[in-house]
């Protein structure tokens, strides 16, 4: 064996060990923190749009039902997850546990990726950010397609950078098959995939490569691209009508994100809120799902074409929120996980305005991009700024933010070993004006906000889909406990006290369920549900005049409603049934 075989031989290894030293640590930080939030009331227990998945998936394991809100969000997530359960007789942990390896794996590929784009050190120390980068370990333990859409990030932009070095059509076939997976999970990567498949096209054109080959290239990414979206396509026409592979949640996003009153939009809650929400089409006169699309695509015109000034401060406000230091919370706050997980309290914490770990990236990616910059490739400089606006473009939330951290974390790397070599040259000036950009950024990463999106209480709002979980399951202590909790936590919740309440009631406590009642009443005086409860509530203890009276109160502001006076037919139905069981 020649001194050249040698080397490379010792440097393989070497790069394995790295490999193996990276994944191993990345996995055990993440199932320390698995551990630790086993003891999370929602750990068995999704909510929300995690709860959706869960419930998609089981459905089509074991009913065979493929309907219209599989097509609601990402199509990839749900058949995923279809598949763990198929696998695992529905397990939830192993789902998880999937879920951690490959983030463990994308901290390997982060590494790849920084040794290619600038050296090992660098590589090194972004592959050791990603293991311990509290957000992505978060995000990987909940059902959610956040961790796949971080793979695929890494994914494109390694066979990118190959494309542009062997050129070899498999590769192609590679990045259209990525590309149409990650436009499945996560809509926000189509603008960048679209604007690096037309950067890959030119810069073979540009390298004089004959028109056959350039040909044969950008067919390879259609065929892989259309692999993955037609028959994804064809899926939703036939389950829902509609002829496309994009999330049928597009339109209404992009209205939540961008109306005259978004911070309301953005913060409707599950619930009679959300479907508030998406009842705006059906009040105005859609009858179809199409149509729901259509109408909330002409609000948004409506609102760019009257009111630009106003829709370019809305971006303006997002972007703010996007490069805020906070992990902005959508439907759950990670922050409340602190509380279950030391390990993870120290990777993910706030100090008044400034939020840590991104409070730091942040600062150190925009000097590694300066120092590097002439070193960063074309791929990771379009994703880094396509990325980020197709988020802005809609609503920002951590969740959405976090695919972004893999590619990220690699100047960030950089830009912190520049400073060292400065310090190591003993290059005081350098090393202080840098100190001083990276402390500058940090502050004004810090100072936006609180956003409204910060100002809820998810720890009570937790607690009271706990409660409706099990009030639904029969569980009816558990669920006084957890809706308990959730007033106590946060008085002021209209959900808690009415969903008390109503559980209360069932448990015959009507005196206990009409104070409820009355406090959400007090919180939302024009909510005619209330009235309705209340008002049975009283004819059940015999307040026969006040019972009449509260119901009608109800009635002129039931003439909008209608899944709602379905519900209230039921609940006076089942108070009548249970009078006559009493008496």
């Amino acid at each position: 064996m020649g001194k050249r075989s040698k080397r490379e031989a010792t440097s393989n290894r070497s790069t394995s060990r790295i490999i193996l030293v990276i994944f191993v640590l990345a996995l055990a930080a993440r199932l320390i923190y698995l551990l630790q939030v086993s003891s999370m009331p929602t750990f068995n227990v999704p909510l929300i749009d995690s709860k959706q998945y869960d419930i998609l998936a089981r459905n089509l394991v074991y009913e065979g039902v493929m309907d219209r809100p599989f097509f609601w969000q990402g199509f990839f997530y749900p058949i995923y997850l279809s598949a763990v359960y198929l696998l695992t007789e529905g397990s939830l942990l192993w789902a998880k546990i999937f879920q951690i390896v490959l983030g463990s794996t994308v901290c390997v590929l982060v590494f790849q990726l920084g040794r290619e784009i600038f050296d090992k050190r660098t590589g090194i120390l972004a592959g050791v950010i990603c293991a311990f980068y509290g957000p992505l370990i978060f995000f990987e333990a909940e059902l959610l397609a956040t961790g796949w859409a971080s793979f695929l990030s890494v994914v494109i932009m390694l066979l990118l950078l190959k494309a542009g070095r062997k050129g070899k059509v498999w590769i192609y076939l590679a990045i259209g098959i990525c590309g149409g997976l990650s436009a499945i999970t996560r809509a926000n990567f189509l603008p960048f995939f679209v604007a690096a498949v037309l950067f890959s096209i030119f810069n073979l054109s540009r390298a004089s490569k004959a028109p056959k080959e350039i040909m044969s290239r950008a067919s390879a990414i259609a065929v892989g691209f259309l692999l993955i979206t037609i028959p994804v396509t064809v899926l939703c026409h036939n389950k829902s009508g509609e002829f496309t592979f994009l999330p049928l949640s597009g339109p209404i996003n992009l209205y939540i994100g961008n109306n005259p009153d978004p911070d309301e939009t953005i913060m409707s809650r599950p619930g009679i809120e959300w479907r508030e929400l998406t009842r705006i089409p059906m009040v105005h006169g859609s009858e179809s799902g199409r149509e729901d699309r259509a109408y909330y695509m002409s609000l948004l015109k409506d609102y760019a074409l009257t009111k630009p000034g106003h829709l370019f401060k809305g971006l303006a406000d997002k972007t703010s929120q996007f490069i805020g230091s906070r992990e902005l919370p959508r439907n759950q706050d990670m922050y409340v996980s602190r509380k279950y997980s030391r390990f993870f309290s120290l990777l993910v914490w706030k100090a008044g305005r400034f939020g840590f770990p991104f409070g730091v990236l942040l600062p150190f990616a925009l000097l590694g991009i300066v120092i590097g910059r002439h070193r960063i490739p074309w791929p990771m400089a379009l994703f880094l700024i396509l990325y980020p606006l197709s988020i802005i473009l809609v609503f920002v939330s951590a969740r959405y933010r976090t695919p972004i951290i893999p590619v990220l974390v690699i100047p960030a790397a950089f830009g912190f070993w520049g400073v060292v070599d400065m310090a190591r040259a003993q290059k005081r000036k350098s090393v202080a004006a840098f100190s001083a950009a990276v402390a500058i950024v940090a502050i004004l990463s810090s100072i936006a906000g609180p956003f409204p999106a910060e100002r809820h209480d998810y720890e009570a709002e937790m607690h009271t889909f706990l409660g409706m979980h099990y009030s639904k399951l029969g569980h009816k202590d558990k669920a006084i406990h957890h809706l308990t909790l959730a007033k106590h936590l946060d008085p002021g919740s209209f959900t808690a006290h009415r969903m008390l309440g109503l559980v209360l009631y069932d448990q015959l406590r009507i005196d206990e369920a009409i104070e409820e009642f009355e406090k959400a009443h007090e919180l939302d005086p024009d909510s005619y549900l209330i009235l309705y409860y209340l008002g049975a509530g009283l004819l059940s203890l015999g307040r026969t005049e006040e019972g009449i009276e509260a119901l009608e109160r109800a009635l002129p502001k039931t003439v909008a409603a209608r899944e709602e006076i379905l519900i209230v037919g039921r609940f006076v139905i089942y108070w009548m049934r249970k009078q006559k069981s009493m008496n």
